[in-house]
């Protein structure tokens, strides 16, 4: 036995010698005294959350405000009337699940945002924080504020910290968090039967829990290939960002930046997540995205090892939706979609005062809210309630979870949260068929002509693409929030933080060259696209077929002059992309010094860089790049997420409608096939710890 330990010991110490987790680099940005001291209160109430501490500030603050008595504090006093109604009724109690999904959970949330939004000040903002801290419902507390932080006035530019930092439970499983239990419980590791070769080592000041992604086991399916990226906590964290920033449930008029084009951020974003996920499903042979219908087994099972107060449902294979059971609620989802097909056949949607033309390219802002079923759908006349969604009841339905009798219990599921919900196949099967209306709906505009996308006086002469390459390497997070700390620990701030090592998808930086000659001068925006250059068969995909399968990763402008014009672009500054999240571990250490990083700060909701590229195989894994030069014309500047901070044109312009292959034959576009190549070991089964054989890196330094 002895023996057999001292090889695992050997095989970890070869592994960690060839694998190192890179240092994290990233920017900061300077901040003045006061922004320093408010973001210093603010991260200090996302410190273990499952735990009230009687020694935090935000305790002695919180546990003595009364809101009744500062109604006058607040610019919207409705809001505050209906909140205080409800807590003094008696709310959400603490230790149980929080989920946006359930009626009576949505309800107060909403009610709980609306108090901190309507804040008057920054001062009452935080006494507002500090008094939900204490007393309401930890995930529910944590829901709203997350929102409120990123809507209101006095909060912008804060730093929050990343959703698996809040909620590490949700990110990592069981069986990792078995580990981190014990470590903690026996403070250590003195056994010979628990240590270094189990994956639990102890660095420094912290202890690292090494981790990996579901298996055959969890899908009973091929989908165990990509859980990689499915499970990748930047990924779903990018996810919980969109949903921050525009929560179906939240009134338009409360965002009017965006809410002109929030039916159209609604496509855009999903039709973008499938379109990436399929680049994915293709370089690990598993094709398209199944199709699915409620009214039969769903094929596709689930078994999410993960635990949330209670273990996770799980969904066997071939799973038969009760249709006496859930009788409702398949006739709402049917009628549903037969309504909008309905819609589409007579071309005008008349209702909730509203006449809308169909064939309209600027009704895909209506679409948009039909199917998120938000506010902005029913206009003025007032909606049945945020719950009655297509998105809500589909997710209930396809959970599997048992009925509910309580207006507060559940059985948790992985699509009863936003950042659990990417991990679910089925997920992507439901958005499909979603999508798959909007493409309807988009078949009913007239494709764009040659004349409309042609840049007169423009042409891409070349474009030339580095070699790309994808690898995994170790990236190390936070998971402290959900450990369970004694007073003293609290109290002196003297506790072992726990962190959890897994293996992440990432690639070198690579650069895109565009030689173009111009006739003309003036600003024009440069797009990159990448998508499928061949279907799951092998056969090259027509434009028709495939235009909404390309993933947007760059816009620029630039500023042509006449005759030739060399343009650079670096993977590394690409337009929709940000760095990883800085743990709040970090963060504390730089705020005595003004700063906070960048990323965080001013784009904390762009889609995770080192996802950039799908993984691709030691052979090259066949894509093709697309770039289109257009003549640039400035739009309104949101002040929401980095990616949407765009031209005049349509998102996801030239792509954001079906394509006549002939007409993309233009001077100003071209196509240039590439290859993904991936290094290093394939499969992320061989980063377990423990595992039979050492790891051999062969991913050069980068």
């Amino acid at each position: 036995m002895k023996t057999v330990l001292a090889l695992a010991c050997l095989a970890l110490g070869l592994v960690g010698a060839s694998l190192i987790t890179p240092k994290h680099v990233y920017k900061t940005k300077q901040v003045d005294a006061d922004f320093g001291t408010k973001q210093e209160k603010i991260l200090k109430l996302f410190l273990h959350p499952k735990q009230v501490d009687p020694e935090a500030e935000y305790y002695k603050i919180g546990k003595d405000y009364d809101i009744k008595a500062h109604f006058d504090d607040y610019t919207n006093k409705k809001a505050v009337q209906e909140f205080y109604e409800l807590w003094s009724f008696g709310m959400l109690p603490k230790n149980v699940p929080f989920s946006i999904f359930y009626k009576q959970h949505q309800r107060e949330a909403i009610a709980l945002f609306n108090i901190l939004y309507y804040a008057n000040s920054f001062e009452v903002f935080y006494k507002t924080a500090c008094f939900a801290r204490v007393y309401l419902n930890e995930g529910q507390f944590f829901y709203a504020f997350y929102i409120a932080l990123t809507h209101h006035a006095d909060t912008k530019g804060m730093v929050v910290p990343a959703p698996y930092e809040v909620y590490p439970e949700l990110f990592t499983d069981s069986y990792a968090w078995n580990k981190i239990y014990r470590t903690k419980m026996q403070d250590g590791v003195f056994t010979p039967d628990f240590g270094s070769e189990y994956g639990v080592v102890h660095e420094g000041d912290k202890w690292i829990i090494y981790s990996n992604y579901s298996d055959y086991f969890n899908f009973i399916s091929d989908e165990y290939k990509i859980s990689y990226f499915t499970e990748d906590i930047g990924l779903n964290a990018y996810y919980y960002y969109f949903h921050s920033y525009f929560p179906f449930w939240m009134d338009g008029d409360l965002y009017p930046s965006m809410k002109e084009n929030r039916g159209e951020v609604y496509f855009y974003f999903y039709q973008q997540l499938l379109a990436r996920y399929y680049l994915e499903r293709l370089s690990n042979g598993l094709g398209p995205i199944p199709n699915f219908s409620f009214w039969h087994a769903i094929s596709t099972g689930y078994y999410p090892n993960l635990y949330y107060y209670y273990p996770f449902v799980q969904r066997p294979s071939y799973y038969q939706v009760p249709s006496i059971e859930k009788y409702e609620e398949l006739q709402f989802l049917d009628t549903y979609e037969k309504t909008f097909i309905q819609y589409l056949h007579e071309g005008r949607f008349k209702a909730f005062n509203q006449d809308v033309d169909l064939h309209n390219s600027k009704s895909v802002n209506f679409v948009g809210n039909f199917w998120q079923a938000n506010a902005d759908w029913y206009g003025k006349v007032g909606r049945r309630g945020p719950y009655y969604s297509y998105e809500v009841i589909a997710r209930n339905v396809l959970s599997a979870a048992p009925q509910y009798y309580d207006k507060y219990n559940f059985a948790p599921s992985a699509l009863d949260f936003y950042q659990t919900s990417l991990r679910d196949p089925v997920f992507y099967q439901l958005y499909s068929k979603i999508i798959k209306y909007f493409i309807e709906y988009k078949k009913m505009l007239p494709v764009y002509t040659k004349d409309s996308l042609h840049y007169v006086g423009v042409k891409v002469n070349d474009v030339k693409v580095e070699k790309l390459v994808t690898f995994f390497d170790y990236y190390d997070f936070d998971v402290s929030n959900g450990v369970y700390y004694t007073q003293e620990e609290l109290k002196s701030q003297n506790y072992t933080h726990f962190f959890v090592r897994q293996p992440r998808l990432n690639h070198k930086d690579f650069k895109v060259y565009v030689d173009l000659k111009s006739d003309v001068e003036g600003d024009a925006v440069v797009k990159i696209f990448m998508g499928p250059k061949y279907d799951h068969m092998g056969y090259p995909i027509s434009l028709e077929d495939n235009w909404m399968n390309f993933v947007e990763l760059d816009w620029s402008v630039h500023t042509l002059t006449k005759g030739q014009n060399k343009i650079e672009r670096s993977s590394s500054e690409f337009f929709y992309f940000k760095e990883d999240s800085v743990s709040t571990y970090e963060i504390f250490k730089t705020l005595p010094e003004g700063k906070v990083p960048l990323d965080m700060s001013a784009e904390s909701g762009a889609f995770p860089k080192r996802l950039l590229l799908p993984k691709g195989t030691k052979s090259g894994f066949p894509y093709q790049f697309f770039v289109v030069v257009y003549p640039y014309a400035p739009a309104e500047k949101y002040d929401t997420i980095k990616a949407f901070e765009w031209d005049s044109k349509p998102f996801g312009y030239p792509f954001d409608r079906p394509a006549y292959e002939p007409y993309f034959v233009q001077p100003n576009m071209f196509f240039e096939d590439v290859e993904v190549y991936h290094e290093g070991e394939e499969f992320t089964y061989k980063y377990n710890v423990p595992y039979y054989t050492a790891h051999n890196n062969e991913v050069a330094k980068h």
